[in-house]
């Protein structure tokens, strides 16, 4: 008898102190009915899993023991979890821009924190600024360009995003990199950067001489802002 409560004890003083850390790292658990129900539910389990070993030998309550304070923990894990989840996402947003600079990562307009109202894009180790974004549905890796007047696809990236080139009449003269070539103009449906979207944008499709599509100006000079540090390029709607 001594041992199941000697067991009891150290099981109770364990719950409590679990509770106690998960109240402070959680201030805002327990605030609402729901949460209460879950609590009750939980200790309820525990009270099964190991009730029944209370009172037999010590193998089994010490196996009990073991049970209930392994579903106590991921019980408390779920709900740590739940509670500081828009942190977690906000790391992971971050750790993608540093793994993956093209990534735009959406921040808040007045804490620069990870939100919706802007996104920011990390210098590339070219140099450039590269943004993956979407045409319509279509994923496009882009290259920001402040000195493009328009949005200029490549042919395999206006293909990718639902355009028909076959349709398209190339005879509007550009000057790239690569030489004079011919480009059609488009208006394409839809254009995200990031949680930006802009509609009925005005592009280009080029014929030839385009290596990565262009982010110029026709998406740029519809935006709030737009502005460039060293290593950071913010876009804001």
């Amino acid at each position: 008898m001594r041992s199941a409560l000697g067991y009891f004890s150290v099981f109770a003083l364990i719950v409590a102190g679990l509770l106690l850390v998960v109240r402070l790292l959680a201030p805002h658990w327990l605030q609402n009915e729901n949460d209460q129900a879950q609590l009750i539910y939980l200790l309820l389990f525990l009270v099964l899993i190991g009730g029944g070993a209370f009172g037999t030998n010590r193998a089994q309550m010490a196996v009990a023991l073991k049970q209930a304070l392994t579903w106590l923990a991921i019980f408390l894990l779920v709900v740590v979890g739940y509670s500081f989840q828009q942190q977690l996402i906000d790391l992971g947003t971050r750790v993608r821009s540093e793994v993956t600079p093209s990534a735009a990562v959406s921040i808040d307009q007045q804490t620069d924190q990870p939100r919706t109202n802007a996104v920011a894009i990390r210098k590339s180790s070219d140099g450039q600024f590269h943004a993956t974004g979407k045409v319509n549905s279509a994923l496009v890796r882009f290259m920001v360009d402040t000195g493009a007047s328009s949005v200029a696809l490549t042919g395999t990236d206006a293909r990718r995003a639902g355009i028909n080139l076959d349709k398209l009449d190339f005879s509007i003269p550009i000057s790239t990199a690569s030489g004079q070539t011919f480009a059609a103009s488009v208006t394409l449906d839809k254009v995200s950067i990031g949680q930006i979207t802009l509609r009925n944008v005005d592009a280009f499709v080029l014929q030839e001489g385009l290596d990565i599509s262009l982010l110029g100006m026709s998406f740029l000079g519809r935006l709030q802002k737009f502005e460039a540090s060293r290593n950071q390029l913010i876009l804001r709607k």
